[in-house]
């Protein structure tokens, strides 16, 4: 396998489908860095913005999920990541920031 090949094709996809295909509009990227310790404020962090987002839109039910168009990580903060982004039978966000921080 040629990983530089298999590396192009990964990126063209992504391009075709984030840049090409939004012409006029910007596209929206959430990166979460940090490990360990580092995680914590990053988790903590998500929570504030949700809450901030949830108080502008008035609406208790959106996510920070919602308003990215693309969520990254690296790390242990992927796992996060993906709490973040997994959704249920009705498309929307099954978890939110504070279920994904570990809180109730």
């Amino acid at each position: 396998m040629d990983l530089n090949k298999v590396t192009l094709e990964i990126f063209s996809k992504l391009e075709q489908k984030w840049l090409y295909h939004y012409e006029g509009k910007k596209t929206w990227v959430l990166s979460i860095d940090g490990g360990g310790t580092t995680g914590i404020v990053a988790s903590a962090s998500l929570v504030h913005i949700e809450s901030q987002i949830q108080t502008k839109t008035s609406d208790s039910h959106v996510r920070i999920v919602d308003f990215f168009d693309i969520i990254a990580s690296t790390g242990i903060d992927t796992f996060l990541a993906a709490i973040l982004v997994t959704d249920d039978s009705a498309d929307r966000p099954l978890f939110s920031a504070k279920d994904a921080e570990g809180g109730t």
